[in-house]
């Protein structure tokens, strides 16, 4: 959920090229900085182990997972 967005349902592959988006946008000095974003297994445990991040000080992203199964 992003602010002033409506609420979207993706698949796991769209969840990781939204956030790999927004890291390079986070404005504070943080631990994301550092990593290596070219390992993919590194968006897939910051989707499943985190919910949200501050990208400048009162603009915070939002998600989370749920499973839809197919009928």
């Amino acid at each position: 959920m992003e602010p002033d967005s409506k609420e979207k349902i993706v698949t796991k592959q769209e969840a990781i090229i939204w956030l790999k988006n927004w890291i390079p946008k986070v404005e504070s000095s943080t631990i994301y900085q550092n990593l290596d974003y070219s390992k993919e297994e590194y968006f897939e445990e910051l989707l499943e182990s985190t919910y949200e991040l501050e990208i400048k000080f009162g603009y915070v992203i939002k998600w989370f997972a749920v499973r839809v199964d197919k009928d």
